[in-house]
């Protein structure tokens, strides 16, 4: 099938998209549908060997840990809503996760505590929030004056790109829901946003140095000094801290090395049906990347400089089927896989604890209840003595964290004990019950489970 552009062109500009906003899609575009290059072969990688550990970095004085979070921003990605959960049109950052804290609030106190440290002027954060996030998160951020106080902006806004027909290859339309004819670019669109904005160039003049980059429901991603250590160490570029990939993880991507010796980053869609056993193997693919980044601002500032601000990273073709039935595709790009530019970039294996994502409403659960707490520095972490969370499976007809909360009226159960926790049937629990080992709860119909019960095992009421 032909392709032509100019319809979207037309759609961006007259929806005020910048040049360099058209010339990025436009790109993307062309690699998707005309060129076919969205693929990344078996044969064109191969699997990697040894990186940096995290366990291993040593300890910082204070004065030294203190000069390096003087040169840190952090960033976090905030462009999603929390539609897993239930909620159309609510930021997910804007959920409540522990307590009467959201994800905001808790990155909020975060910085904070960090800035008391080390001074109130120092360690900037900043938003990347999308069409569907900015009003309500920015909203939420002016009612917190001490944060609007900082040497650059606070949000840095995500472009947004039409979805694209599968039928057609045109811009998708919907009279009825004009909103639902975007959708935002992917997270790899936060280097062009970058540069665009003049922001990177205002990170320099304020002699920041290292940006911190994470996704905002990743409770793991904390601020950790020796990161940055490392790296002005080995005169590092770009970061990636990676994990080891389990069972659950076979559907993610993963790291890979090119022909070159340098980091590629495959994610699902990019991987062939005959390559999708390779793809699949833990032992042969090690590690995964947590979307835990970490770039200088100089050598970051250099690069998108010298490709006018288009890096041409690989591009996701996402398939959608959306509440119409029509069929549609999102093209988008990763923030990790600029790693693949950097020749002297780093893969950092940090622990599980560092990617401690809250997608759905089983992790949202976990989090609630007391095997995480919240720690004196603003983290949550599992509880001592915990080496990994519960296991969440709830009934199919909870689907939102109304239904959700329904189940608890009372509080949610200690879980701190419990390995497995499986919920089938309408089921409500009174106050004070704990859970143990592994626990499987069968109902037929309405349940009451009494105040102060201790389950083990099948429970059949």
């Amino acid at each position: 099938m032909a392709v032509n552009f100019m319809p979207f062109a037309r759609k961006m500009g007259a929806a005020g998209a910048s040049d360099i906003q058209v010339e990025s899609f436009r790109r993307n575009y062309l690699q998707a549908f005309e060129s076919g290059k969205c693929y990344i072969h078996e044969d064109d990688i191969a699997p990697v060997g040894s990186v940096h550990n995290f366990m291993e970095l040593p300890q910082l004085s204070k004065q030294r840990e203190n000069e390096l979070l003087k040169r840190c921003a952090v960033l976090k990605l905030n462009g999603g809503l929390a539609t897993t959960m239930g909620l159309k049109g609510t930021p997910k950052s804007l959920v409540r996760v522990k307590g009467t804290l959201s994800f905001l609030d808790i990155t909020i106190l975060q910085i904070r505590r960090k800035r008391a440290k080390i001074g109130a002027r120092f360690l900037p954060l900043i938003l990347m929030n999308s069409f569907n996030t900015s009003a309500e998160t920015m909203s939420c951020i002016t009612n917190n004056r001490a944060m609007l106080e900082q040497s650059v902006p606070m949000e840095l806004m995500q472009s947004r790109v039409p979805r694209i027909n599968a039928d057609t290859l045109e811009p998708y339309t919907c009279s009825e829901d004009p909103n639902s004819e975007w959708c935002p670019p992917g997270h790899g669109d936060i280097y062009m946003s970058l540069y665009s904005t003049s922001l990177l160039a205002e990170l320099l003049s304020n002699n920041i140095r290292y940006v911190f980059l994470s996704n905002i429901d990743n409770l793991g991603a904390s601020l950790d000094a020796r990161i940055p250590a490392l790296m002005e160490e080995r005169r590092c570029p770009f970061l990636m801290e990676v994990s080891r990939r389990c069972e659950t993880d076979k559907k993610g991507g993963h790291l890979a090395r090119d022909v070159y010796g340098g980091y590629v980053l495959r994610e699902s869609s990019m991987c062939t049906p005959e390559d999708r056993q390779y793809f699949s193997d833990i032992d042969r693919y090690r590690y995964f990347n947590t979307n835990n980044i970490w770039f200088d601002v100089e050598k970051m500032y250099r690069l998108v400089i010298g490709h006018n601000g288009l890096l041409n990273l690989p591009v996701i073709k996402n398939s959608k089927i959306l509440g119409d039935g029509q069929k549609i595709f999102q093209l988008e790009t990763a923030c990790g896989s600029a790693i693949s530019l950097f020749e002297d970039a780093i893969a950092l294996e940090v622990p599980r604890s560092r990617f401690a994502p809250v997608k759905g409403l089983s992790d949202l659960l976990a989090v609630r209840s007391d095997a995480y707490v919240m720690r004196e520095d603003n983290t949550i972490t599992l509880a001592d003595g915990k080496m990994s969370p519960p296991v969440i499976v709830l009934p199919e007809q909870v689907k939102t964290i109304e239904s959700m909360e329904a189940m608890f009226p009372c509080g949610i159960p200690s879980l701190v004990n419990c390995d497995r926790l499986q919920i089938e049937g309408p089921v409500i629990f009174g106050k004070d019950v704990r859970c143990v080992g592994e626990v499987k709860i069968l109902a037929n119909s309405r349940a009451v489970i009494e105040d102060g019960s201790v389950l083990q095992g099948e429970v059949v009421i």
